[in-house]
């Protein structure tokens, strides 16, 4: 399939065509969008006042100008309002009438940058999960078109050639996950996750909900199994880890070290008194050079389960297949990604 993420300038990208990611009045006021619009010169901006105003998915076309491709594509990715207001269609049509603008023009190639992902404040996974389905949908049937998706960075590489593997091999498209970044989870939810992560009755969790609750809300990730939270572990989280330290002879301090988190943190994780997010899960596996297998079973006991529909998770659980332990490798092409960091990442 001819599609490729890579890091880069787009406008130093060579392809027939570049998308805008801009407003409904063409502002070139901040991010690519300043970028294109310097790069070409102010008859950008004089072409762009003919096209009339620009409703969020639309995609129109001007000429380059100083920019040495073809055509530039202006489009607008809508605004993140908690998922309710067509917004991942909205921002599927952008990517999917670009293309099919670039096939009416007789283009080979076309640029995107990940729409919608800052300014419009998009969940990170979100909007560039949706960038992916709809360009490998795009490209399902016809794929007569270099579709490049570039993530904004000084120099030209490829970003993780393995990345693109990754992602063919373990990602499954799935809309109904995009739809639980909108959902709140349930205490009933929570105090499940609380179980299983401490190995304790329900009725003795709930006695010590309401003091937690605060602390709770800012430390818990819902599953994206609904009935996760059922299954009856033989051995709990805290035991686990507790086990895998002693067997790997390792210091707490060095693995609280690594996850950049505090010994007194890292404390209350190992005792059960405070619940790991999922990507906290991710990163103590990263931290303990842990196979798939025991990666799945530790998510597992915190209540959480590799997802397939969760880029997310697809990436890290292919590096952590691959063996990529390396923390700057890792962190840095989550960042580049726009995707969640792990705990502690330190980015340059």
């Amino acid at each position: 399939m001819p599609f490729s993420i890579i890091q880069d300038n787009l406008v130093n990208v060579k392809t027939d065509v570049i998308v805008n990611a801009t407003d409904r009045f063409y502002s070139g006021g901040g991010g690519v969008d300043s970028v294109i619009h310097k790069a070409a010169g102010p008859e950008l901006s004089e072409a762009c006042g003919y096209l009339g105003r620009l409703h969020s998915g639309q995609v129109k076309a001007t000429s380059a100008y100083d920019i040495p491709v073809k055509y530039i594509f202006h489009t607008s990715g809508p605004r993140w309002r908690g998922g309710s207001k067509q917004e991942f269609d909205l921002l599927t049509d952008c990517y999917t009438n670009s293309i099919n603008l670039a096939r009416e023009k007789d283009c080979a190639s076309i640029a995107f940058p990940l729409i919608s992902s800052k300014g419009k404040h998009f969940p990170k996974e979100v909007a560039f999960t949706i960038a992916v389905d709809a360009i490998r949908n795009a490209l399902q049937d016809h794929d007569d078109i270099d579709v490049y998706l570039v993530i904004y960075g000084k120099g030209s590489k490829n970003l993780a050639p393995e990345l693109l593997q990754i992602i063919e091999e373990d990602y499954q498209q799935n809309f109904d996950y995009l739809q639980e970044f909108s959902e709140t989870p349930s205490k009933a939810e929570r105090t499940a996750r609380r179980c299983m992560v401490m190995d304790v009755s329900v009725d003795e969790t709930i006695a010590a909900e309401s003091d937690a609750d605060t602390f709770l809300q800012d430390l818990l990730k819902y599953p994206t199994q609904k009935n996760l939270d059922k299954i009856v572990v033989d051995e709990s989280f805290t035991k686990t880890l507790e086990r895998i330290l002693k067997e790997k002879k390792l210091k707490f301090s060095a693995v609280s070290d690594e996850l950049g988190m505090t010994s007194p943190g890292f404390w209350k994780i190992r005792t059960g008194k405070s619940i790991p997010t999922k990507m906290t899960v991710f990163g103590i596996a990263i931290a303990l050079r842990l196979s798939i297998d025991e990666t799945k079973d530790m998510l597992m006991k915190a209540g959480y389960a590799i997802n397939q529909s969760s880029i997310q998770d697809v990436i890290l659980a292919g590096l952590i297949k691959k063996q990529v332990y390396d923390r700057f490798i890792i962190d840095n092409l989550l960042f580049a990604l726009d995707l969640q960091v792990l705990p502690g990442a330190i980015i340059e």
